[in-house]
């Protein structure tokens, strides 16, 4: 899956016009290699590839610059990996009544 997701960014570089496919790429690689390889972080995974695939559109289109694009994902990915360790807390912790 590594290998594969690795082309990706060999193949298409973030910059405008392949931007898309750089992101629909890494989204198919995850989805056809799913849960048991990427494990318990699978979904969130999807999550966020499925927000890169609208930034990607964004910065093809010209709505958002290269750099506008990197700023937007790593916004994207620290606000899901937030959601996702707050709900990961919440869920450990014992049930009060």
């Amino acid at each position: 899956m590594h290998a594969a997701v690795s082309e990706c960014f060999a193949k298409y570089p973030f910059a405008k016009g392949t931007a898309y496919q750089r992101f629909n790429c890494i989204y198919q690689t995850h989805f056809h290699y799913g849960p048991a390889a990427m494990g318990a972080q699978y979904y969130l995974l999807l999550q966020i590839d499925l927000a890169s695939l609208n930034v990607g559109k964004d910065v093809d289109s010209g709505i958002l610059t290269p750099e506008e694009g990197r700023t937007a994902l790593h916004w994207v990915t620290d606000k899901a990996y937030a959601q996702a360790s707050q709900h990961s807390w919440m869920t450990a912790q014992p049930k009060r009544n």
